[in-house]
């Protein structure tokens, strides 16, 4: 309002003064030129602020839809009308009907006027309702993220025009209303939530397991069958407490495709067995036995076949229990064998830091003579030279002792952690 009131100003001001002035015919001529261009230049101004203001304005049409729509029709015709008068200038100051003493000019600034006050209204609401239904907005937005849309179109529909009551209260002024309306819209947003996530994660797995019901896994594996309908009931209840507790979610969704897929097998292995004549049966059974015999040459190259199945797959758990525990025995030892490594390299870098600075003494005592003579027969500038290199002999001797001082801080932390793995490795055997 303050904006096009200005520039109204304006023009009414150029069309006074236009008015007021009186000079010869060519004069005249040439100030009404010069009053249509400025009217022309003030009115391009208005009317590209507008047009890059509304661009993105399509986002406030949630706040108040009738608001919005009175908005964009003003705007159409002022646009209209602007493009009107800069295609022929000498409309501005004429009369935009017969009936009517407007011009061109001041019905486009009318629409313009009606497009600020609607714009500013909107965004004032826009600030209040996305401050009270910051909840439903949230949430409808997460519908979207789930595409809740194209999985329960119909109910997404009605929760929607839900969602745009809310905002109609708003526009109202009616907070208190909005609020109460808001905490079923959560309560409706939520339910559908729940659905849309059991229908992505649970319902491909519910019709996998009524095709083994097709292909009768039902009747050859029942108790199998049961546990994968188990596994299923599971993941319906995570959903329905944590729809959102998705690492949780896949877990259970890999134990039912695992169930699904043992299910499968055991129905297999049922049919295969069924449709077997009884003379058949050894080799079946041999079959199975020579898969346990692979297994335990591979474990420690011996042969159970003397003891039934049953006590031969035990023996054979067992036995890769063992083998488990004695790698993870044998990785934990290895961690103090390689910091023992690392220390011995440290200390092999410190001998050849003593040695370069032994060496650098010795050259060092070959060049100078004692300290005493320097001082009897040399000038002050040859005691200075000396000075300076016992301050290096100084410094190198300090950075050597640094340097095994921190050898033997090493040798203790590696002592300690030896100690400290001797003693859990003590206490797991214990």
């Amino acid at each position: 309002m303050k904006y096009v009131g200005k520039v109204a100003s304006m023009v009414l001001l150029a069309a006074l003064l236009a008015g007021c002035a009186s000079t010869p015919d060519n004069d005249s001529g040439l100030s009404s030129e010069v009053n249509v261009e400025s009217v022309l230049q003030s009115a391009n101004k208005v009317h590209r602020h507008w047009r890059n203001t509304l661009v993105d304005a399509e986002g406030l049409k949630l706040y108040a839809p009738e608001r919005y729509a009175t908005m964009m029709e003003s705007w159409q015709r002022a646009d209209n009308l602007f493009k009107d008068i800069q295609s022929s200038p000498e409309l501005a100051n004429q009369s935009y009907s017969l009936f009517s003493s407007v011009t061109y000019l001041d019905r486009f600034y009318g629409d313009i006027e009606v497009v600020e006050n609607n714009h500013t209204e909107l965004v004032e609401l826009k600030k209040i309702a996305d401050r009270v239904l910051e909840p439903a907005m949230t949430q409808l937005a997460y519908l979207n993220s789930i595409d809740a849309n194209a999985h329960y179109r119909s109910e997404f529909v009605r929760l929607n025009r839900f969602y745009g009551n809310l905002f109609a209260f708003v526009s109202r002024g009616d907070l208190n209303r909005a609020r109460e309306e808001q905490t079923e819209f959560l309560s409706r947003a939520h339910s559908l939530e729940v659905r849309v996530i059991k229908r992505i994660y649970i319902t491909p797995q519910e019709e996998a397991l009524r095709q083994l019901r097709r292909e009768d896994v039902r009747y050859y594996a029942p108790l199998s069958y049961a546990r994968v309908e188990e596994e299923i009931k599971a993941g319906k209840d995570l959903i329905d407490k944590e729809p959102r507790a998705f690492d949780a979610i896949n877990q259970v969704v890999s134990a039912i495709e695992f169930e699904l897929a043992h299910a499968a097998h055991i129905a297999e292995e049922v049919k295969y067995l069924r449709d077997r004549n009884r003379d058949e049966y050894e080799s079946y059974i041999l079959v199975m036995e020579g898969k346990l015999l692979g297994i335990s040459k591979a474990l420690n190259d011996s042969d159970l076949r003397d003891q039934p199945l049953a006590e031969q797959a035990k023996r054979l758990s067992e036995e890769a229990a063992e083998t488990r525990e004695q790698y993870e025995i044998a990785s934990r030892n290895q961690q103090p064998n390689q910091q023992q490594a690392q220390l011995e390299t440290l200390k092999g870098l410190i001998q050849a830091q003593n040695q370069q600075i032994a060496l650098l003494q010795a050259q060092l005592s070959a060049v100078a003579p004692p300290v005493s003579v320097q001082e009897k027969n040399t000038p002050q500038g040859t005691s200075d030279l000396v000075e300076s290199e016992q301050a290096g002999e100084a410094e190198a001797t300090t950075s050597a002792e640094e340097q095994e001082s921190d050898v033997e801080r090493l040798e203790y932390n590696n002592s300690a952690v030896a100690t400290t793995s001797h003693v859990e490795g003590t206490e797991q055997e214990i």
